[in-house]
This record gives C-alpha cells, structure tokens and sequence, in this order.
C-alpha cells in the first residue's frame, strides 16, 4: 500500500492506493497520528482503492484508549 499525505494549512488529505484491511490499519492509524496539531479537517482518498473490509470503518475513528479496551463490557 501507498500513503500520500498532503496538507494545506489546517486541511490534510490522505490518498491510498491499495487494499485496506486489518493488516495495512496500522500504517494507515500511523499516517493520521503523524498529521500537525494544526489540522482540523482530514479528507480520505480511496480513488484507488480496489478493496476494503470492515476495517475501513475504523478510520474515520480513534481507537479506544487501553484502557477502555482491557475493562471490558459491563
């Protein structure tokens, strides 16, 4: 996978060009937690994106801080 990211003041967008599943999220996480604190509006580019699973979805989202994920569900 290919990760592009250009910014222009506090818009940032990122373009791929590969699949997206549970084994490219990392670098894809990585690329969003590399942006400038300056950055408020994020565009994803998935124009060459052939494939995505359920993982795709995790994108537009944060994930849960440690701790949250070793509490468990009530």
């Amino acid at each position: 996978m290919n990760i592009t990211t250009t910014i222009d003041g506090a818009s940032a967008g990122i373009s791929l060009c590969g699949e997206i599943d549970f084994d490219t999220l990392p670098p894809l996480r990585a690329a969003v937690d590399a942006l400038p604190p300056q950055v408020t509006e994020l565009q994803w580019d998935l124009t060459l994106t052939p494939f995505m699973d359920v993982a795709g979805l995790h994108l537009p989202f944060p994930p849960p801080p440690a701790t949250a994920r070793s509490a468990g569900r009530p």
